[in-house]
């Protein structure tokens, strides 16, 4: 299947991107190995079940799905070029799964079984790309790209990897930070008593029972609780910040 290939064009190109080295010596291989999943309907729907659903689980790890993670799955999905039936499964794997009780390690475990060790090590760089699409990997989502390595059958030292290219993107990740004062309205000289007064102020000014009380229209109600996730991403982005300066 044309898709299951573009998966590795994906995890080259994509906004995370996957370990160089390994994808390099992985693909000088792919020509010479197969790398399709067995040719049966029931084992390809077990297959995107299982993927998205652990897509599902690592963007609600910390609660809410939010805009910027739907956005990095909806990409993949669509850099992978799904049939119709194919994206129809993926869609409803991860609604599915986003309400579900079962764990995100279930998921990977029956993944495993399924996908070769390539392919699991893609979609453990796809994790990390839809755990950090919003700037800030929160502790449930640390924790889980900490201990899925296991269920995935990779070597857990691929934490560390991509957990040091966090710390060395968060070098040149200025402009968010920059941003992320801006939006609070406040800067980088501000002391963190400052910052927290700016943002309680911007909160306040954008929460939805405010916007409500005035009997504005739903649509202003919308925009109060994009600009509340938008506040609320930036506090937490320059706390994370300044606890690592």
């Amino acid at each position: 299947m044309i898709w299951l290939a573009a998966i590795i064009g994906y995890a080259i190109n994509g906004p995370f991107g996957a370990l160089i080295g390994f994808l390099i010596a992985w693909v000088l291989g792919f020509a010479v190995r197969s790398f399709v999943v067995r040719n049966n309907n029931h084992v390809t729907d077990l297959f995107l079940n299982s993927l998205f659903a652990m897509l599902a689980k690592i963007a609600k790890a910390d609660g809410i799905i939010t805009k910027e993670e739907i956005d990095a799955v909806t990409q993949f999905m669509n850099h992978v070029k799904l049939s119709s039936a194919d994206k129809k499964t993926a869609i409803n794997a991860f609604r599915s799964a986003s309400v579900s009780k079962h764990s995100i390690y279930e998921y990977a475990s029956q993944y495993s079984k399924l996908a070769s060790g390539e392919m699991r090590g893609v979609v453990y760089a796809v994790l990390w790309d839809v755990a950090y699409s919003d700037g800030i990997l929160h502790e449930k989502e640390d924790e889980i790209l900490r201990r899925i390595p296991e269920y995935l059958g990779l070597n857990s030292g691929a934490y560390h990897q991509y957990k040091d290219r966090i710390h060395n993107q968060n070098d040149w990740n200025e402009d968010a930070i920059d941003k992320a004062y801006e939006i609070l309205g406040c800067s980088k000289d501000s002391s963190i008593k400052e910052i927290k007064k700016s943002y309680k102020r911007a909160i306040a000014k954008h929460h939805p029972d405010k916007i409500h009380s005035q009997g504005l229209p739903k649509e202003f109600m919308d925009y109060a609780n994009e600009q509340s996730k938008s506040i609320n991403k930036a506090y937490d982005l320059i706390k994370k910040h300044r606890h690592d300066s």
